[in-house]
């Protein structure tokens, strides 16, 4: 039933061409987060897990290609896109993710920028706060591409894991594989929001 399916997938990623689509997709989603680049990762890595291609070196070299450069473009814009940034609905995905991004940024501008790699609205919208305020930008590269290293990594690799652990059920494999990608970032945010608080007790009871 699934195989025409499969077999399109098998013929997408099995193409030279797939990996630079990546890098672009990766690209437009640093500039837009509409585009769902983490699961594509996820998928990529399942498919290969299950079924030996695509690459997953390559792939992983085409994501964080893709995330450094998009993420540079933004950091460049930010003066020009702090006003719509502010303009956004403080209930919306976009909203909270301004929110978040600024009560971080001030407990911890390099963690806060690694972090936001995983959670698709903060990291656009901390590359474009960082911009507008001219944080240093040699800083900047650094952090964000240990973040972006870090994340196709992940989003790569546990998408493979669970294509490898379903092998012979493919469609299976990739499903979880997105499944545990998503779970990741969740994960990585509410451990940065722990080690913040635990820090924050800390200081306070020195400052005592």
């Amino acid at each position: 039933m699934f195989d025409p399916f499969i077999n399109l997938l098998h013929m997408l990623m099995g193409t030279p061409m797939f990996y630079p689509l990546v890098t672009v997709l990766i690209v437009a989603d640093a500039l837009a987060p509409i585009v769902p680049s983490e699961s594509v990762l996820n998928l990529a890595g399942a498919f290969a897990g299950s079924q030996g291609v695509p690459d997953v070196t390559a792939v992983i070299v085409a994501a964080i290609i893709g995330g450094v450069i998009g993420d540079n473009i933004c950091f460049a814009l930010g003066g020009r896109l702090i006003g719509f940034v502010e303009r956004l609905d403080a209930e919306s995905k976009a909203g909270q993710a301004i929110l978040w991004v600024r009560r971080n940024m001030n407990r911890g501008a390099g963690a806060t920028i690694v972090v936001a790699r995983f959670i698709p609205w903060a990291r656009w919208v901390a590359t474009i706060v960082l911009g507008s305020v001219r944080f240093n930008w040699f800083a900047f590269v650094i952090y964000d591409t240990i973040g972006v290293i870090v994340w196709a990594i992940l989003s790569v690799g546990i998408g493979y894991a669970g294509g490898a652990l379903f092998s012979d059920f493919p469609l299976l494999g990739m499903v979880v594989g997105v499944l545990l990608g998503s779970l990741v970032g969740f994960g990585i945010q509410k451990l940065q929001g722990k080690l913040f608080d635990w820090r924050d007790e800390r200081r306070g009871e020195s400052s005592l």
